[in-house]
């Protein structure tokens, strides 16, 4: 069985698809961090994006993780220049 996170949009009102984005590894915890502030910092609409959890087959709103449970927000023009990260991710140097 895969121990994998994909990244997902649903876009089914317009298109009528699901579209896959990426697949991070569970054990990668910068290349997930790095996507959902990508998704944050670079997308006009992150309410369409959703986490599905390959193991358990569970879907998750990215929004809802990124902004609730890591706390993270949307970063300035200078915090993407400098590399800072929001949230809960702040205080570590991965």
């Amino acid at each position: 069985m895969a121990n994998n996170f994909i990244i997902v949009t649903d876009d089914r009102e317009t298109t009528g698809k699901i579209t896959k984005w990426a697949t991070v590894a569970k054990n990668n915890i910068t290349g997930f961090r790095d996507i959902l502030q990508f998704i944050l910092d670079s997308c006009n609409k992150p309410e369409v994006y959703y986490i599905v959890d390959e193991t358990t087959q569970n879907v998750y709103s990215l929004l809802d993780v990124a902004t609730k449970q890591y706390e993270m927000r949307k970063r300035t023009f200078e915090e993407r220049m400098t590399g800072t990260q929001t949230g809960k991710w702040s205080k570590y140097d991965f």
